[in-house]
């Protein structure tokens, strides 16, 4: 951890002394460092092929390609006006956890894209046959690249560096790194649903969905079928599990209404227990599985009676 203070605390000197034009560059050529040691940390060895090409140059070079292609899209959701009419100084800055402007759905965002980039990446480099060293090593390097990539340029913008969402990114990636350690925590697995707000997804400045707070929901998912003693299992089917999510009512950009807490409780849907086995589909199975889809539930507001939905959407 002392380490990465003080690599931190390198980068941000060591980009003050460059021009702004100079940050945003090397904002992409971090990431695509990091992702170039991590990913040729151990000889290629060219084995199996997808496609016409080798599985471990479609996974090294398509994950860099990823990468820069993630920043620069980033550029132009955050950090476009800042490069073009403002300049700022590396700032510092808290916005608190499940009390601040959208009452912690962001930081739950935080920690789910930090998790899904690391399943995803593990996934694939266990798709390519790397060895199980390299895809976690990978699949950590990849989510932490990117996370403090985004922190850096949120410092040299409007945004300011913000640790408490790093630390949520950290968590995402640890719970996903235990995941891999511990199967037994793949029981109990990370999801996101989303359905837009009245107002956020329409008029937010910046960009809809992924700042239409109100819309998001974070959920640990139960594989209750695997839970149960295996003389239960068969009363409750593989593809059913049990889900607690929370959220937040008018945390969106326009919102105006009393902000409020929403948990949720509802059935969701095991997509890995419904959708075919296959060696390139296990990846895009993994992927769809870390979605919440709709299903029957409950969610309730703080202070507010319990609602219950036949498809509970947001």
């Amino acid at each position: 951890m002392l380490c990465i203070g003080f690599f931190i605390y390198g980068v941000i000197s060591f980009f003050r002394t460059f021009s702004h034009t100079m940050k945003k560059l090397l904002f992409g050529v971090l990431v695509a460092a990091g992702l170039a040691q991590s990913l040729t940390a151990q000889p290629i060895e060219r084995d199996s092929m997808f496609l016409g090409l080798y599985r471990k140059d479609i996974t090294t070079y398509g994950t860099i390609a990823w990468s820069l292609a993630a920043v620069s899209l980033e550029f132009q959701w955050w950090w476009k006006d800042d490069y073009y009419y403002k300049q700022h100084e590396f700032r510092i800055w808290s916005d608190g956890y499940f009390y601040n402007h959208s009452y912690g759905v962001d930081k739950l965002g935080h920690a789910y894209a930090s998790y899904l980039i690391f399943h995803l990446t593990y996934d694939v480099m266990k798709w390519a046959n790397f060895d199980e060293e390299s895809a976690i090593w990978s699949a950590v390097a990849v989510p932490a690249t990117h996370a403090i990539a985004i922190e850096l340029g949120d410092g040299f913008s409007k945004w300011a560096f913000n640790f408490p969402d790093l630390a949520f990114n950290s968590g995402g990636l640890i719970y996903g790194l235990l995941q891999v350690k511990y199967p037994y925590l793949n029981n109990f697995n990370y999801k996101w649903s989303y359905y837009p707000s009245a107002t956020g997804g329409k008029k937010d400045p910046d960009w809809g969905p992924a700042s239409d707070y109100s819309g998001h929901i974070y959920w640990l998912s139960m594989d209750v079928h695997n839970l149960l003693p295996e003389p239960a299992q068969h009363y409750w089917p593989k593809y059913l599990n049990l889900a607690v999510g929370l959220g937040a009512r008018n945390v969106s950009y326009a919102d105006v209404g009393i902000k409020k807490h929403k948990v949720a409780i509802a059935l969701d849907w095991n997509t890995n227990a419904i959708l075919p086995d296959g060696d390139t589909w296990l990846v895009f199975k993994n992927l769809i599985n870390k979605i919440r889809f709709p299903a029957p539930g409950l969610k309730i507001f703080s202070g507010e009676a319990v609602e219950a939905k036949a498809l509970l959407l947001n």
